[in-house]
């Protein structure tokens, strides 16, 4: 059989969307043949689609040579950088061909992949502050693995998985889809995954929908279509009826809400080739379904599917359409009952989003989980949980190793990914900050200006029926927590930044009498040290609780005329910077004006404002935000 020939059936392949057959024709010409461009190029665009794009990108630079038969070369290769997260280098390489050197046909992908670079610029630019783990090596192989869904207490997972070796092959090149089932352990970690009995065939394609009504309901799909099974006393699942809006062409997705009444689905029942569209329906008076209807508001030229109805009634979905930033990407929107339709969507933006396939997105209120192609993961699609936040106020206690001893006046910092955040301990040792969640960071306590401790930490959450983020530390002995474990109320009104706590117990703690919880660490004169004067918001007038100290300080430089103090004014990140510098400057003239008129010498001050530049704790809190609120004095070397 000539070569020619052979192309033609590769082709063929890669029309339907087959790039693992495509792939087994290619590689043996490619063997006898290295220098044949065009094989090069079409095996490129093969390993693009399935995401092994290192191989892709190479095989591209390999066969730049076809550029010159077909400027599209550029298009596909574009593609490759975009999946693989180079930007950059997508949009330079798109700029290696104008649209009117493609054929008429080409074009539309041509603008496609031009967009896609540009959403993914304006996108990738702005990244939320979440937390995004991959399940791991018990949930995720070097095979696919996707279409989760999460039992009722949320310890458990139904997935699909296709793999080399654990069924027959299908028409595509790849192992049929299978069903498999893993819990957690008690540190929310996943076990080994095992085949979900009934749902596991070597033969077909099968995936979990959605499992509700306290896990004894489950939606499957099977061979384009969908069905609907109930758990039985044994455990065991009941035979699969299929559900009202199968049809003969592919049905993808169905998420039935509203106690039971509604059900929106993913068909391409109203296109020739495949093409996903969402539709909505609802049941009668009698309980029988009507009809359904097309969600015109949010379906795009491209497919939309895996759709989802999270418990606070946001509806989220999976579209290649609207401004997506390669293949899939989520969107939320919510229904207007005003207007009765779908709000606009909106696009869930970086790092739930990437260039590449995001989609079977599914939330239970402060985490989420969603099925990757993202680069770093163990295979071609892997399982990913999310966190929605990325920090979490943290409090307790720094003490000695006996247990009872504070660590009092300590400037405690936390060193992570977003910067550094500092807070000084009260007179019992007891500190309340933020602290980066699931991720490493540096713990540092330094007293009288020695570093007294010095630790790396991560901060795991646990999804519990409990509020929990108390955690002491003890200065001086060697303690096995590298690891903190927290639990949280998992639920869609969770603010972990304030959570409802109490404040750290301070009983058989024996506190030190001098408090510097409103005295930031400073040099000190004949044993007299410098305050901050803090401030409420907006206002620059001194409030009577610190006339004594400033006092103390006026006495100092009274008696010592060759001091020199600078009256530094701060404000929090509130309000623009031209009004923060100017409110600054009033603060300070405040204080300015106090200690002259104590008899300070107008050469013994300097004064300047710092606005919100100079941070000494988080803006994000309202107790952060009242720290940095002030006027700092400090002493002037000689």
């Amino acid at each position: 059989m000539s070569q020619a020939q052979n192309l033609n059936k590769v082709y063929t392949a890669m029309e339907v969307g087959d790039w693992e057959v495509a792939l087994e024709m290619l590689e043996p010409i490619i063997e006898k043949y290295d220098k044949n461009s065009e094989t090069k190029f079409l095996a490129a665009i093969c390993h693009t689609e399935r995401y092994r794009l290192a191989q892709a990108i190479e095989l591209f630079k390999g066969s730049i040579d076809f550029a010159q038969d077909s400027p599209y070369f550029w298009v596909k290769f574009a593609k490759a950088y975009l999946l693989n997260g180079q930007i950059v280098e997508a949009e330079q390489t798109i700029r290696s061909v104008r649209m009117q050197d493609l054929e008429d046909f080409l074009r539309p992908d041509y603008l496609l992949v031009s967009s896609q670079i540009q959403n993914a610029k304006k996108y990738l630019s702005n990244p939320k502050g979440i937390i995004i783990k991959n399940l791991g090596p018990n949930i995720n192989t070097d095979g696919n693995e996707y279409s989760q869904v999460v039992t009722a207490d949320q310890r458990g997972i139904y997935f699909t998985a296709r793999r080399k070796g654990t069924a027959k092959v299908a028409d595509d090149g790849e192992a049929y889809e299978q069903v498999l089932t893993a819990e957690m352990n008690d540190n929310d970690e996943w076990r080994k995954d095992n085949p979900l009995a009934g749902f596991a065939s070597a033969t077909a394609n099968e995936a979990p929908i959605q499992l509700f009504n306290n896990d004894s309901t489950l939606i499957s799909f099977y061979d384009e279509d969908l069905f609907i099974s109930q758990k039985k006393k044994d455990g065991t699942w009941g035979k699969r009826v299929a559900l009202p809006i199968n049809s003969k062409r592919w049905d993808s997705h169905a998420f039935i809400f509203n106690n039971g009444n509604s059900m929106i689905y993913a068909s391409d029942i109203n296109h020739e080739i495949e093409n996903l569209d969402l539709y909505i329906m609802h049941k009668d008076e009698k309980g029988k379904w009507g009809k359904p209807a097309p969600i015109t508001e949010l379906n795009s030229p491209l497919n939309d599917d895996a759709p989802f109805v999270a418990g606070d009634g946001t509806f989220y979905f999976s579209s290649r359409g609207h401004d997506s930033m390669g293949g899939y990407d989520i969107f939320s929107t919510k229904y207007d009952s005003a207007a009765g339709k779908f709000e606009a969507p909106v696009n869930m933006g970086a790092p739930i989003n990437l260039p590449n396939d995001d989609t079977f997105f599914t939330m239970y209120g402060g985490f989420a989980y969603l099925s990757s192609s993202r680069p770093e993961g163990y295979g071609q699609v892997d399982v990913y949980r999310i966190i929605m936040f990325n920090q979490a106020q943290i409090q307790g206690k720094f003490l000695d190793c006996d247990g009872i001893t504070p660590i009092a006046n300590a400037l405690v910092s936390v060193e992570g990914t977003d910067g550094e955040v500092t807070v000084t301990t009260n007179e019992y040792g007891v500190y309340k900050m933020l602290m980066p969640v699931e991720q490493s960071f540096t713990l540092k306590a330094v007293l009288n200006g020695e570093v007294v401790y010095e630790k790396k930490h991560t901060i795991r959450v646990l999804f519990r029926d409990q509020f929990d983020v108390e955690q002491n530390f003890y200065v001086g002995c060697d303690k096995n927590d590298e690891t903190i474990y927290v639990k949280m109320i998992n639920g869609f009104d969770l603010d972990p930044i304030n959570p409802p706590v109490a404040p750290p117990s301070i009983e058989g703690i024996q506190p030190v009498k001098e408090s510097k919880e409103m005295i930031a660490p400073v040099l000190a004169e004949n044993n007299v040290k410098l305050p901050n004067v803090f401030f409420d918001f907006d206002k620059y007038n001194i409030k009577p609780e610190f006339f004594k100290r400033l006092n103390e300080a006026a006495a100092l430089l009274v008696e010592n005329r060759d001091l020199r103090v600078m009256v530094a004014g701060h404000t929090d990140e509130y309000g623009t910077n031209p009004y923060n510098t100017a409110l600054g400057v009033r603060r300070y003239t405040e204080v300015y004006n106090y200690l002259i008129n104590k008899g300070v010498n107008a050469n013994q001050l300097e004064v300047k404002t710092f606005s919100e530049d100079i941070p000494i704790s988080t803006n994000k809190t309202r107790e952060g935000r009242a720290y940095n609120r002030r006027v700092e004095l400090s002493f002037i070397e000689k």
